[in-house]
């Protein structure tokens, strides 16, 4: 969807404001530190290790997820950087593990030290395995294959056979291990450290043959199709998270019974119906009936990346007393991503920037200069860098809605002000300024 609205570029630049404390006590804040990191590491003041979410080189901040919350910290030229080439290749690194020391200088926390976990270089070139060594592996029955991410990651999508042993609660699950340390044991993950700390911990036990699909499931699903388990389903229909099912079967077994929520496509008219589907090719997509394996790998075929078989029939499905319903099922998709969390919707974004409401301020988060190259009429421009103390300058009662150019740096400014406890949304979407407009697309 794209969107065009007249801009007048806005004069109103707070280069000023100065922070001010509020007067209550501060609440106690989350550790810095990722449970899967806290199993090897103790916390340690001016320490957080966790996942890189993303970087700004613009504003110099970066985004780290710890699983149960999000946090910035700045970096500045006195930063340095550890198992990565420069802060530009910090951007190949997203979703992995990093440590980052920091010291807090006015309520800020500025990076001394970026390190990447480079648990991968314990792996032996002969415990690595490439997505076709691994294909060729699973052939072997024997062969035990583990998936290492967080139990609603495995329930809503995971490799056919694989098992679930979450890494950070590796030790609950070791009962799951062989009783044969020889039994060949293959790991996988998302391609960071999960897998390598499972495997050290597995062979640290004894099991002599533990391998690790390097690619994990982000490989995997480039070319294949996965599985998904009834608890997750079941959670997707009961708290009505979006995605898609197809029910394979005759029309005269579905209008008996069938999974409810479930569009209605015989497995003959498959191949005709690839217009029905939705155009976001990121949307999760089950398949079960007759067939099941092979209409997921049609449709994987047609670019959606996340395609999945159902791990129950119809039958067990019922009797495990899963939602069911009967009469003829929907023989149309609808499709409706759920907003992320925090977001302004672009309608209503768009909205405020031409009505101004007293309550809301609207904040551009990228820097001066850019700001100063073009900006939505009304905006205030507060960097992302610097959001957690001049947003105290703007009246606490009023909502700050932030923006940039691609949303990113409004999402970390959204998460430093979630940690300030502010009123606050952002838009996610891109933003672009030329010829006296602004244009917001999706993303």
């Amino acid at each position: 969807m794209l969107k065009k609205t007249k801009l007048i570029p806005s004069i109103a630049l707070l280069t000023t404001l100065v922070w001010a404390p509020a007067g209550q006590a501060a609440e106690a804040k989350p550790v810095p530190m990722a449970k899967l990191c806290a199993s090897c590491h103790q916390p340690e003041p001016g320490v957080m290790m966790g996942f890189l979410e993303n970087i700004s080189l613009k504003s110099r901040i970066i985004q780290m997820d710890f699983m149960s919350h999000k946090d910035v910290v700045k970096f500045d030229d006195h930063t340095a950087v550890k198992y990565v080439k420069s802060f530009e290749d910090i951007r190949n690194y997203r979703t992995k593990g990093f440590q980052i020391n920091y010291r807090e200088t006015n309520g800020d926390k500025i990076a001394t030290e970026i390190i990447r976990f480079d648990i991968l270089k314990t792996v032996t070139n002969d415990e690595r395995l490439s997505k076709e060594e691994f294909k060729k592996l699973r052939e072997n029955p024997a062969v035990k294959v583990y998936d290492v991410r967080p139990p609603m990651k495995y329930k809503m999508a995971h490799i056919p056979g694989a098992g679930m042993m979450p890494a950070p609660a590796f030790d609950k699950f070791i009962g799951k291990l062989p009783e044969d340390k020889s039994t060949p044991i293959v790991f996988y993950g998302v391609g960071g450290c999960l897998s390598p700390t499972a495997s050290m911990k597995t062979k640290s036990l004894g099991y002599s043959n533990v391998k690790i699909y390097i690619g994990g499931y982000p490989d995997w699903v480039k070319s294949e199709t996965g599985v998904t388990e009834a608890d997750w389903l079941k959670m997707a229909i009961t708290k009505d998270v979006p995605h898609v099912l197809i029910d394979l079967r005759d029309a005269t077994e579905v209008e008996k019974s069938h999974i409810t929520g479930a569009v209605h496509i015989a497995k003959a008219q498959l191949a005709a119906s690839q217009a029905m589907f939705p155009a976001n090719k990121m949307a999760p997509i089950v398949v079960y009936g007759p067939g099941s394996a092979e209409a997921a790998t049609t449709i994987h075929g047609w670019g959606y990346k996340k395609v999945q078989v159902l791990a129950m029939d119809f039958a067990a499905w019922q009797s495990a007393g899963n939602p069911v319903q009967a009469g003829p099922a929907a023989t149309k998709i609808v499709y409706v991503p759920k907003a992320k969390a925090g977001t302004i919707s672009i309608a209503e974004f768009e909205k405020a920037t031409h009505q101004h409401p007293a309550h809301m301020t609207i904040v551009d988060v990228r820097n001066p200069d850019e700001f100063a190259a073009g900006s939505i009429k009304g905006a205030v421009n507060i960097p992302a860098d610097l959001i957690g103390q001049q947003a105290a300058e703007i009246p606490a009662d009023n909502e700050l809605v932030l923006y940039c150019n691609t949303g990113t740096r409004a999402e970390m400014a959204h998460n430093v002000l979630d940690n300030q406890g502010r009123k606050n949304r952002f838009l996610d979407a891109k933003v672009s300024f030329a010829d006296g407009t602004s244009e917001i697309e999706e993303k």
